[in-house]
């Protein structure tokens, strides 16, 4: 499996929303509980384009939200007396 680039994954985003909008046209809610495809509701159909529109919707706003930031060393934290040293210290 290879990574895709941003402008590879932002045309297969928004290939994939498009397609789910194109289900979506055909099932909507109709008389009766039932969905104008003709199933039951909630229409399996219908919850799984909404979702695979959603799921791609929220990842490109996620990759046009991101920002590469710089990578910061860590400093060692500052040395300081354990408490049994300093209470030794301070019978003497």
């Amino acid at each position: 499996m290879r990574a895709l680039s941003k402008e590879q994954f932002t045309a297969y985003a928004n290939g994939q929303i498009e397609m789910a909008d194109q289900i979506l046209a055909g099932h909507r809610q109709g008389p009766g509980g039932w969905c104008s495809c003709g199933k039951q509701l909630p229409c399996t159909v219908e919850e799984h384009a909404t979702a695979t529109r959603n799921r791609y919707r929220n990842k490109l706003a996620l990759l046009d939200s991101t920002t590469a930031l710089p990578v910061l060393a860590c400093a060692a934290p500052p040395r300081r007396n354990p408490l049994w040293r300093r209470l030794l210290a301070g019978l003497r």
